[in-house]
């Protein structure tokens, strides 16, 4: 099977396991894979649908207080739902776009591997509290994103240095939150949040040095990149979650935002541009 015929594969996977096995074994077979084109196929429902229940996003329990092993077993859900979700995000990155630098699929490939990773990480904390991925409701906010980011430039703006991006500024809110907490599994929490933040600080800067490649394909200056960056925010009506109250400007420096870049969102982020 061709590269895009494998990761096809993977975004279909009826199981979380049959994923996460399929994308270890794209990446390791990276280099020995054929480059075919083949027609784009969209998926029409999210994996994760197969056996999680979907909730709107307001219903879906959060684990606001660390208390016992349900209330943890809450959070580490809802963060286990996101990296699974940034499986996907990735998988879909590198298959819908076509005529790319080899480069660009092995950026995206290597960061659904690291998904995989912390999927698998924080899945095993949810077994050790007695439950798996699927014992609670989900919402499809970042699916539902991946379906309506069609072209290339937004796409990397939304996700890697939208949506990603934000993971920067939460992770830190939420290392305060497990840190409050006594429950014995928080020492192992930590130590997953941590490995989370560090890896995908390196898949934003993998969004914005494809974000301003794409930006040189279509010749836009580049003084007009941020500029740029932020109107397709706008277009896309992006917004910042209630736990944004702080922007991670360390951690988005290092991804490669630019100093002006971040004054602009903590100036506008409350208006939610």
């Amino acid at each position: 099977m061709s590269f895009f015929a494998l990761l096809y594969q993977a975004l279909q996977a009826t199981s979380a396991e049959e994923k996460c096995t399929l994308v270890q074994d794209i990446y390791a077979h990276f280099y020995s894979l054929k480059f075919v084109d083949e027609p784009i196929f969209l998926l029409e429902r999210p994996t994760f649908a197969n056996f999680c229940t979907i909730l709107p996003k307001h219903k879906v329990p959060q684990g606001k207080v660390l208390k016992t092993d349900l209330n943890f077993a809450h959070l580490l859900h809802s963060i286990t739902h996101i990296e699974f979700s940034a499986i996907d995000l990735a998988l879909d990155c590198a298959y819908r776009f076509r005529n790319l630098p080899l480069q660009y699929y092995f950026d995206w490939i290597e960061v659904a591997k690291e998904e995989v990773q912390h999927f698998l990480a924080l899945h095993n904390l949810l077994n050790h509290l007695g439950y798996k991925y699927g014992d609670f409701g989900v919402h499809t906010t970042l699916f539902d994103c991946m379906q309506n980011c069609n072209i290339l430039l937004d796409r990397i703006a939304v996700i890697p240095r939208g949506m990603e991006a934000v993971g920067l500024d939460v992770n830190p809110f939420l290392c305060a939150k497990v840190s409050t907490s006594k429950h014995p599994i928080k020492e192992e929490l930590l130590k997953v949040l941590n490995i989370i933040l560090n890896e995908e600080i390196s898949h934003v800067s993998k969004g914005d040095i494809w974000f301003h490649y794409c930006c040189n394909l279509e010749k836009i200056p580049l003084k007009e990149h941020s500029k740029t960056y932020f109107k397709i925010l706008q277009k896309h009506h992006f917004s910042f979650p209630k736990a944004n109250s702080l922007l991670n400007t360390k951690a988005r420096l290092k991804a490669g935002f630019t100093q002006e870049e971040i004054d602009y969102l903590e100036q506008n982020q409350l208006k939610h541009i």
